[in-house]
């Protein structure tokens, strides 16, 4: 028969609580201890029934451990029998009574229970380069210089930007690129080099001691190949000249990454994977063209603390988005996870695609069996793999406290209670936003790039292959060569080179559409 149970809070001394399902025990009723979810129960003896509660619609591994005898009769609310360790299933919320038997006679015992829950989008975003705008520039070095100017004057349209001869700031610019985009001049012995791969390159770069390198050179090699001026417009006017920062297509690359299977360059393109992803991610870098659903947005960076702080309150809607749909829905979503430790600061845009989550869940004593602290680890792409040479994901640590409706979803009408406990990992603030991209418009702020001709030479993404099906590669022109005769394209807009604003992150103001 079928008989009602009463439950014995066990947690520091708490009250005897009522149990709110009914569970097949057989011939008599047995008292039923409370074990806190992901918590322990010490000093119990012989053969006999507990409960524990799991508050989540979203299902999870639920798994329950006795130092002594045997844990058997594991069944959940729906009535049904579960395996020890395992998934306990959608819309499973409520109480889950399990027996512990075979108890040596005598013996004091321990019993425990973890609760993790995996979040697992159905396809990973791909990792990808960020493609920084910030000018090739010769610079004092940041440890060992003389302080001291020594590039007296600069090369074709190359800027110079410091006295000749003055003093100099460690790690302050000297010469910078001019509006070709290419660092013409060589660095007198004293000074450096400050290069990272960019979209307006050339097919190779010259190092402070004169050694060659050959470089990614996404819109050179687009130009040759569609007759266009994409390279030429974008050192024009997307050169950012501020040594302090260094935004670039952060955005662009995590958007594709998120709704674009991974690129793969048609053979005869001359493409690698990274300059396909370039163009990909100079089409998603229009902030205004990507349309928004839910979202978690304006987040405070903190860092969070324990008790009250200004991040507490947006804990349950961020942890929402993560169970509702990398969970629930099994999507990809946008975040901007801001800077990496130790010494990221609270404007720093890190975007990226995050596709895997794992929470681990704890009761909390006094406070009901629906109010939990998590443990989470966020899992994004990476945003700085070129070449493959940084591949591994970035993994970012969390740990707050919200309450769980009867419905099993997050109460998101009562985060007074929540608390963002803290941050950790590859986390040096909480979150700026995490949002769910419904679609996309790919065009970017340079108009050479279209989607048609990047989906041309992309085989996973539309691409045929077509005229790039070909076995032998183009053979590339350097810059001087392809370029030459040709009137210099002038900056226009707010990207223009000297422009502040130009050196300002992209925040992701984004069209929001849908409800909260």
């Amino acid at each position: 028969m079928r008989i009602g149970i009463r439950l014995v809070g066990a947690v520091a001394g708490a009250a005897i609580v009522a149990m709110t399902a009914t569970f097949a025990l057989g011939a008599a009723s047995e008292e039923v201890k409370h074990v806190p979810l992901g918590g322990s129960l010490t000093g119990q003896q012989g053969d006999r029934y507990f409960g524990v509660y799991v508050p989540t619609r979203f299902g999870g591994v639920l798994t329950i451990k006795a130092s002594s005898g045997t844990v058997e009769e594991i069944v959940g609310p729906d009535g049904k029998t579960r395996k020890n360790g395992e998934e306990v299933g959608t819309d499973q919320q409520g109480w889950y009574r399990f027996k512990v038997g075979q108890v040596e006679p005598d013996s004091r015992y321990t019993v425990e229970t973890s609760f993790v829950q995996l979040g697992l989008s159905k396809r990973l975003p791909w990792n990808f380069y960020y493609w920084p705008t910030k000018a090739d520039a010769i610079h004092e070095p940041w440890a060992g210089g003389n302080g001291r100017v020594d590039t007296m004057q600069p090369l074709g349209d190359d800027q110079m930007v410091a006295s000749p001869g003055g003093y100099i700031a460690p790690g302050q610019d000297i010469i910078r690129a001019g509006p070709n985009g290419l660092l013409e001049t060589p660095a007198s012995p004293g000074d450096t080099i400050t290069w990272f791969p960019n979209l307006y390159d050339d097919l190779t770069f010259r190092g402070a001691d004169g050694t060659i390198y050959a470089t990614p050179s996404p819109m050179l090699k687009y130009d040759q190949i569609f007759g266009s001026t994409a390279r030429n417009w974008e050192a024009a006017n997307s050169q950012n000249q501020d040594i302090q920062r260094w935004p670039g297509h952060c955005l662009g690359g995590a958007v594709a990454s998120i709704m674009l299977e991974e690129p793969i360059p048609a053979p005869g393109s001359g493409f690698t994977q990274d300059e396909l992803k370039s163009l990909w991610a100079e089409s998603g870098e229009n902030h205004y063209n990507h349309q928004i659903g839910d979202y978690a947005n304006e987040i405070p960076p903190g860092p969070p603390r324990p008790g009250f702080d200004a991040t507490d309150a947006h804990a349950p809607r961020f942890h929402n988005m993560l169970e509702t749909h990398i969970r629930g829905n099994r999507q990809n979503l946008l975040g901007n996870l801001r800077a990496f430790p130790p010494r990221g600061t609270v404007n720093e845009v890190w975007n990226h695609g995050i596709g895997k989550f794992i929470a681990t869940y704890h009761a909390i004593p006094g406070k009901g069996e629906r109010s939990v602290r998590l443990e989470v680890e966020v899992y994004a792409n990476s945003g700085s793999n070129l070449n493959n040479e940084d591949p591994k994901p970035r993994m970012v640590k969390y740990e707050y406290t919200l309450v769980y409706g009867l419905d099993g979803k997050i109460d998101l009408t009562n985060a007074f209670p929540s608390d963002w406990i803290s941050v950790g990992g590859e986390g040096q603030f909480c979150p700026l936003n995490i949002l769910e991209v419904v679609s996309t418009r790919w065009q970017g702020h340079n108009p050479y790039i279209t989607e048609a001709n990047i989906r041309s030479i992309d085989m996973a993404n539309g691409g045929s292959g077509g005229r790039f099906a070909r076995t032998t590669a183009p053979t590339w022109r350097p810059v001087n060569s392809y370029e030459a005769g040709r009137a210099p394209l002038f900056a226009s807009g707010n990207n223009r080179i000297g422009d502040a604003s130009a050196a300002s992150p992209r925040r992701g103001l984004f069209r929001l559409f849908g409800g909260r």
